[in-house]
């Protein structure tokens, strides 16, 4: 059984406004699924989507998959 965990925070600035932001992959067998957490002084703000079967190849494989994360992005 294949299994991947891979976890990325920066912490950033936006508009004068400090924000971290956690980039999450996880795959466990053939499922798996991204996030993008924002944390700043007012709260937290999350959004999951489900890993598609071609981002889950290329992710075994070791390949670069350029704007994975683009659907989970929110300002």
């Amino acid at each position: 059984m294949f299994r991947y965990h891979s976890v990325q925070t920066r912490s950033e600035y936006h508009n004068g406004k400090r924000r971290t932001k956690t980039n999450h992959v996880s795959i466990n067998g053939k499922k798996g699924y991204k996030v993008v957490t924002i944390r700043n002084k007012s709260g937290t703000k999350k959004s999951k989507k489900p890993l598609t079967k071609k981002e889950i190849k290329c992710i075994k494989n070791g390949q670069f998959m350029p704007g994975l994360f683009k659907s989970c992005n929110m300002l």
